[in-house]
């Protein structure tokens, strides 16, 4: 008995080191935003405060978790609610820590509770093109410069391959999956014009291309369909309102 006792003292003993190591956010607000507004803005760390606006319970688990709403898993609701937050971290907690942080408030204020699995579905493999890569490998100086915007979607920075995959993976309609193989970050410019927008207001003669051909043109990378085992998130429990600021 003495054994089963050590073991499970040392259990919460190593839990409660893990809690005290995870940082959390020091004050944090959230209200509900009923203003039915088709903009927002996605889960933002700057010098150690938070805002984010107009944004589903979907939005903050995808910011939260590293996923987008095409491999997330749970109740439609999770992206029809819609919250305004302001929150601030801990002197001297870097932004860095956007991530685990959220997933703290997601837990405290949400209840959430996931996990993960493979499941198996198409994809996108992110390759490079026959005649090579047109993006520069970051040397710490040359910041990409901002073009002029025609209309669309930018994606501009400074990024690893496998972060880029996971920008235009809801663009692409599918996961995308980074088969590159080329270390380290890039600093890339990519301009495009996404399907929903490809018969509307941009005029066509203006309009950047898409975006399969914008990746070929501008980045010297193609994505090729196939199907393959992707991690997903499951919401096993979130619930729609949150506790009381």
């Amino acid at each position: 008995m003495w054994f089963i006792a050590f073991v499970m003292a040392l259990a919460i003993n190593c839990a409660s080191i893990l809690d005290a190591q995870t940082p959390k956010f020091d004050v944090a607000t959230i209200k509900s935003n009923r203003t039915g507004s088709g903009s927002s803005n996605l889960p933002v760390l700057r010098h150690g405060r938070m805002t984010a606006n107009n944004v589903s319970l979907l939005d903050l688990l995808d910011a939260a978790y590293g996923f987008t709403s095409l491999t997330t898993r749970g109740p439609d609701w999770l992206n029809t609610e819609r919250f305004d937050i302001t929150a601030k971290a801990p002197e001297g907690v870097p932004d860095t820590e956007l991530m685990p942080m959220l997933q703290a408030l997601l837990g405290e204020r949400f209840k959430v509770q996931v996990h993960h699995e493979r499941k198996r579905m198409p994809v996108y493999d992110m390759t490079v093109v026959n005649a090579g890569v047109k993006m520069s490998p970051f040397d710490g100086s040359h910041f990409p410069a901002v073009p002029p915007n025609r209309g669309g979607s930018m994606i501009i920075g400074v990024l690893t391959m496998e972060d880029l995959a996971r920008k235009i993976t809801f663009s692409a309609g599918r996961p995308v999956i980074d088969k590159t193989n080329l270390p380290g970050r890039y600093a890339l410019t990519l301009m495009f014009t996404p399907v929903s927008l490809r018969a509307g207001s941009i005029a066509a003669e203006a309009a950047p291309p898409d975006l399969f051909t914008a990746m070929q043109e501008q980045l010297g990378l193609k994505l090729q369909p196939n199907r393959d085992d992707v991690i997903v998130l499951v919401v096993d429990h979130a619930e729609r309102a949150p506790s009381e600021n």
